[in-house]
């Protein structure tokens, strides 16, 4: 999500980054015209809202970037059991 701009504001109790926080954070995210599509088909296509669509693309960045600082190699098999490797820049 290149460009974006974001504006926080926590309410609520506040938590550590090692375990989820039971506080909420209200934002207002700038998206360009691509990634607003991209949140829009991701969220339709799994029956949620954009906010959790784009709650699940926050953990999902996080768990694979934990991941890949641990050493560990992303990768995808194709329908012809194909397997390459995702490299993440």
């Amino acid at each position: 999500m290149a460009n974006s701009k974001i504006i926080a504001k926590e309410t609520g109790k506040g938590g550590s980054a090692a375990r989820p926080s039971t506080s909420v954070k209200r934002m207002s995210v700038s998206l360009s015209d691509d990634a607003a599509r991209m949140l829009e088909v991701l969220a339709k296509t799994q029956g949620i809202t954009q906010n959790e669509a784009l709650r699940k693309a926050i953990a999902t960045e996080a768990y694979l970037q934990q991941e890949i600082k641990l050493g560990t190699k992303v990768l995808l098999q194709k329908s012809d059991k194909e397997i390459r490797e995702v490299i993440f820049r």
